[in-house]
C-alpha cells in the first residue's frame, strides 16, 4: 500500500496538483510511523519534502517550514550514514536540492517574520554553492530586516552581480545603500559575464545614484537622455523614473505628466500609481484623484500601495479620518511605504499631533533619506513644538543634503525670517537668491523675495522681479503681491487692476480679497504686519503649520536664542 500511495502522490506533484498531494503526504508519513518495517529513510525523506512543497505552493508557510526542517534534519542523518541513494533523489528532482530546501525555507521564515531564522537558513549554504537567487534574498534580508546590516547587504549584491551583471534590482539597491555609482558601474562592467551593447546601462548605473544622492533634477535629465537617445523610448517604467525624480525634486506639472504617461501605457504599473495621487493632490487636481481612487474598488486584492492611494484621496477631499485609517492599511501591509509614512505625518502635522507626527516622518527617513519631504516635516514639527534648535538643525541639514534643490535654502530663510535678529534677516535674502540662482522660477522663492524686498522699502526691485515672473507664469498670487506694491507707493487704481487680475484667475485668492477690502476702506495705509508678511502664496507640497511659525517667532525668548548666529558657518559653506 506505501508504494501505490507513494508513486500517487509523485503523479500528483508532477501534475501540480499540491492540494491533493497534501492530505496523501499525512496519510502515507503516518502509515511509515506506525509500521516501521516497510519505512525507508529514502521514501520518508521524500515524502517530507514532497509534503513541504506542496504547503509552500498552497502558501501555507508554517507547516511548509516544519516539513523542510524535518527534511533538512533526516539529510543530515543520511549524510552521516553515507546513504548512497541521497544523490540519486536530489538529481531526479532538482526541487529537493539541499539549495533550493534552504531557499524555500528562508521565505516561509521571511514571510512569517522569521528574518534571523531566515538568515540562519541561508548562512549554512556554503558561500561558494549559493546561487544568485540565494545571494538576492539574503541581500534584502540583511537590508529590510529587522537585524539591518548594510556591509552584509552590499556583499551578497556585489555576489549577484558577479554572476548577473544586469540584475538591475541589485544595482538599484547598492546605490540605494550609498555605494558610490563609479564603483558599481565598475562592478557591472568587469563582472565576467557582462554582456555587449549595454552602453546605455551606464547612464542607468548613473542616473539611479543621482536619484539617491538627493540630486532628482539632474537624476530626470539622466532618464530623459535615456529616454530619448536609446531605443527604450517611452518605456513606462523608464517614463516613471523621469516623473518621479521630477516629484522628489518639487516639479510636480511635468511629474504628473510623466506618470500618467507611464500609466496609461501600463495601467497595472504600481510604481506610478503612489506618486501620481500624490503629484494630483499638490496639483490641485482633485477629479483625477478621485477617479484614480475610485479604480482602486476594482481591484480585488489591495495592496499596499492601492490603500495608499485611497488614503490620499480621502485626505485630499478633507476626509481625515478615513485617510487616517487607509493610510494606516497602507502601512500595515508595507511597512516600507514611505508615501504612506509621508502622509501619517503630514495628517498628525495638521491635527498638531506633531510628537507622533516625529515618529513618522523618522520612520520614512530610515527608509528614504534621500526625500526632502522628510526634512521639511520634521522641521514644521520642531517649529509647532518651539524646538528651535532642531527646527534650525534640521533646516541645516537639508541644505547640506539637497545643495542643488531650491526647496532647502527656502526652508533655511524661513527660519531666520522668522528670527528677531537682524542680521539674520539680512542673511535670509542670500539664501533666496541662491534658491533662485538654482531656479529662477521657483514660485516660493519669489513670493518670499518679494516679501523681503518689500519688507526693506526696495519697492521697486520686488516689482520688476514679480513683472518678470508674470510674463512666463501668470500666477494669482504674484499679481496680488503687485498690488500690496502698488499699495504701497499710494497708487490705489494701479493696486486695484492688480488685485483684479489676481482674482480672475483665482476667485479665492487671499491676499487679494485682503487688498481690495483695505482699498474699500479708503486705506491708502498697509496693513501693520506687512512689515514683512511672509508670502502666503499656496506652499509647493502641503499647508504649513503658519501659525505655529509666527507664534514661534515672537517668543520673549527668541532673540536670545537667535543670538548666535548659527547660519553664518552654512553661509559661507554653500553660498559664499
Amino acid at each position: 500500500m506505501e508504494s501505490v500511495l507513494f508513486a500517487n502522490i509523485k503523479k500528483l506533484f508532477a501534475k501540480e496538483l499540491y492540494s491533493c498531494v497534501i492530505p496523501l503526504s499525512s496519510l502515507l508519513s503516518t502509515l511509515l510511523q506506525n509500521d516501521r518495517n516497510v519505512a525507508t529513510p529514502e521514501m520518508e525523506y521524500q515524502v517530507l519534502l514532497f509534503s513541504g512543497n506542496a504547503h509552500y505552493y498552497e502558501r501555507n508557510y508554517r507547516l511548509a517550514s516544519k516539513q523542510y526542517e524535518a527534511a533538512l534534519l533526516m539529510r543530515k542523518t543520511m549524510l552521516r550514514s553515507k546513504n548512497t541513494q541521497l544523490a540519486s533523489i536530489e538529481i531526479t528532482f532538482e526541487q529537493f536540492s539541499e539549495l533550493e530546501t534552504r531557499y524555500r525555507l528562508a521565505k516561509c521564515y521571511h514571510e512569517l517574520g522569521e528574518d534571523r531564522k531566515a538568515i540562519g537558513a541561508l548562512h549554512a549554504l556554503p558561500l561558494k554553492a549559493r546561487s544568485p537567487k540565494v545571494n538576492m534574498l539574503l541581500a534584502q534580508l540583511w537590508q529590510y530586516g529587522k537585524n539591518t546590516d548594510n556591509a552584509e547587504a552590499i556583499a551578497a549584491y556585489k555576489e549577484v552581480l558577479g554572476d548577473c551583471p544586469m540584475a538591475l534590482g541589485a544595482i538599484e539597491a547598492l546605490l540605494m545603500l550609498s555605494m558610490d555609482g563609479i564603483e558599481v558601474n565598475s562592478l557591472v562592467v568587469n563582472a565576467s559575464a557582462v554582456p555587449k551593447h549595454i552602453d546605455w546601462l551606464s547612464s542607468w548605473i548613473k542616473a539611479h545614484a543621482q536619484l539617491y544622492g538627493r540630486e532628482h533634477l539632474e537624476a530626470s535629465k539622466t532618464f530623459q537622455a535615456i529616454n530619448d537617445n536609446t531605443k527604450f523610448h517611452q518605456n513606462c517604467y523608464l517614463l516613471t523614473l523621469i516623473g518621479k525624480s521630477l516629484y522628489y525634486y518639487g516639479r510636480y506639472i511635468p511629474a504628473q505628466q510623466y506618470l500618467e504617461t507611464a500609466l496609461m501605457i501600463n495601467p497595472h504599473n504600481t510604481e506610478a500609481l503612489m506618486p501620481l495621487a500624490v503629484v494630483y493632490e499638490y496639483n490641485q487636481k482633485l477629479t483625477e484623484l478621485d477617479k484614480l481612487s475610485s479604480q482602486m474598488g476594482k481591484i480585488k486584492d489591495l495592496e499596499s500601495d492601492h490603500w495608499f492611494v485611497v488614503a490620499e484621496s480621502c485626505y485630499a477631499a478633507g476626509q481625515i479620518e478615513k485617510a487616517v485609517s487607509f493610510a494606516k492599511k497602507a502601512i500595515e501591509l508595507n511597512e516600507r511605504n514611505v508615501e504612506a509614512q509621508l502622509l501619517r505625518g503630514r495628517i498628525c502635522l495638521q491635527l498638531k499631533q506633531r510628537l507622533e507626527a516625529i515618529s513618522y516622518f523618522r520612520a520614512a527617513q530610515c527608509i528614504a533619506s534621500y526625500r526632502f519631504e522628510v526634512y521639511k516635516g520634521l522641521y514644521h514639527c520642531y517649529v509647532g513644538m518651539k524646538r528651535r534648535d532642531e527646527a534650525q538643525a534640521m533646516c541645516a541639514l537639508a541644505v547640506r543634503y539637497f545643495r542643488n534643490s531650491p526647496r532647502s535654502y527656502v526652508m533655511f530663510a524661513r527660519v531666520l525670517l522668522h528670527s528677531n535678529n537682524p542680521l539674520a534677516k539680512k542673511s535670509a535674502k542670500k539664501f533666496l537668491a541662491k534658491a533662485l540662482e538654482i531656479d529662477e522660477h521657483y514660485a516660493v522663492a519669489v513670493a518670499l523675495m518679494a516679501d523681503v524686498c518689500q519688507a526693506n522699502g526696495e519697492t521697486q526691485e520686488a516689482s520688476a522681479m514679480l513683472k518678470k515672473q508674470v510674463m512666463t507664469f501668470p500666477n494669482p498670487s504674484y499679481f496680488s503681491m503687485l498690488g500690496d506694491l502698488r499699495r504701497t507707493v499710494r497708487d490705489l487704481d494701479g493696486a486695484l487692476e492688480y488685485y483684479t487680475i489676481a482674482l480672475s484667475l483665482e476667485p479665492n485668492d487671499r491676499r487679494a480679497l485682503k487688498g481690495v477690502n483695505a482699498l474699500t476702506r479708503g486705506g491708502d495705509k498697509q496693513d501693520q504686519d506687512t512689515s514683512l508678511m511672509i508670502s502666503r502664496i499656496r506652499d509647493e507640497e502641503w499647508q504649513i503649520d503658519d501659525e505655529a511659525e509666527e507664534s514661534s517667532s515672537h517668543d520673549d525668548d527668541d532673540s536670545d536664542t537667535y543670538s548666535d548666529p548659527f547660519w553664518q558657518d552654512l553661509e559661507s559653506e554653500v553660498i559664499n
